[in-house]
């Protein structure tokens, strides 16, 4: 871990001039970056040290950093990171907790309680929805959360319902939109509410934010980032989200569920199903939230958008719905049974 300094460094001249930033790159974050490199007296071998935009970060701005020496990843936070309900203290732990596993790429300088922080550079793909659905790829996304959720996680509690209503709540106030059917389907989501607060289902250290980009595939292992709304959760949170971000179909669900609990039964997939409803009502709400913050700030992986994220999941919520008799599945998800590991 790089110390935080409590001064600048005799070097910030040097440092200023030694940066060099791809065009796209604006002026802000250029000072930004500058700023925190400085305060954490990073200032490798003589040689300039090379920015780019990393695609992907759409609650933030995310930058790799290149030099001889090595390449880090470098996350920088708007101002105010708590329009989108997460807990920057808390997601910087995380990750690093996360990154003592084995699971993520390791923190090496942090500025709190802004939230930027700084991580080495995981070499490797970023997947999406096809490569998880690929049955070479489950096995390996399954053991990358088993092993973190044989651990637990106390900076923060995770309650999706709570970071849901959080996100609503965001689009209200900045003039954000939803699609025609999405009240209906919340009035239903807060059906469940209760159920599952009343099961009693396993709880440890979840990421709660599984999206296929959520994930890099290295040589060896899956890695996760983004952990900002990492915490203590309902283990089946993430088996929704990945299964759900990751569009699985039914049978492609059970297949995976099964992978994680050989003795998989008819209630734990009742009760995945309802958070797989919860969570796309979750993403639409999100995408509601972040699209008119964000959109002109964040540079997004190729063929993604707010709108069309929100397009799928609304999409996806509908149909789990349409599917599923409602009182089965609340009968069925309140139910755990000893050993169940989710």
């Amino acid at each position: 871990m790089i110390p935080a300094a409590s001064s600048k460094n005799s070097g910030s001249g040097d440092l200023q001039a030694r940066c060099v930033f791809e065009d796209d790159v604006p002026d802000l974050v250029r000072n930004t970056a500058v700023n925190l490199l400085d305060q954490w007296r990073f200032l490798p071998d003589e040689g300039a040290i090379r920015f780019s935009i990393l695609p992907g970060g759409a609650n933030n701005i995310n930058l790799v950093l290149r030099h001889a020496d090595g390449k880090w990843a470098l996350k920088i936070r708007e101002p105010d990171a708590s329009f989108a309900g997460t807990s920057v203290t808390a997601a910087v732990e995380a990750q690093a907790m996360a990154a003592s596993f084995g699971l993520a790429p390791a923190v090496v300088a942090k500025c709190l309680p802004e939230g930027h922080f700084m991580s080495e550079f995981v070499e490797g793909e970023t997947l999406r929805p096809q490569h998880i659905r690929h049955p070479s790829m489950a096995p390996r996304i399954v053991d990358t959360l088993k092993q973190l959720h044989a651990h637990h996680f106390s900076p923060r509690k995770f309650d999706i319902f709570d970071d849901l209503r959080g996100f609503m709540a965001g689009a209200a106030k900045l003039g954000g939109s939803y699609p025609a059917s999405y009240a209906a389907l919340w009035e239903i989501a807060q059906r469940f509410e209760s159920i599952l607060a009343g099961a009693n289902a396993p709880v440890g250290f979840g990421h709660n934010d599984l999206v296929p980009q959520n994930f890099i595939a290295c040589s060896d292992s899956v890695k996760m980032v983004d952990f900002d709304y990492a915490g203590e959760a309902l283990l089946a949170i993430d088996l929704a989200s990945v299964t759900s971000q990751a569009e699985m179909s039914d049978d492609e669900t059970t297949t995976f569920l099964r992978l994680y609990d050989p003795n998989l039964d008819k209630n734990q997939i009742a009760r995945v199903q309802v958070l797989r409803f919860v969570n796309a009502l979750r993403e639409v709400a999100w995408a509601a939230m972040a699209e008119p913050f964000m959109a002109a700030k964040t540079t997004l992986l190729d063929g993604w958008s707010y709108r069309s994220h929100a397009d799928v999941n609304i999409r996806l919520a509908e149909a789990l719905i349409r599917q599923n008799p409602l009182d089965d599945l609340a009968s069925k998800a309140g139910f755990v049974r000893p050993g169940a590991l989710f």
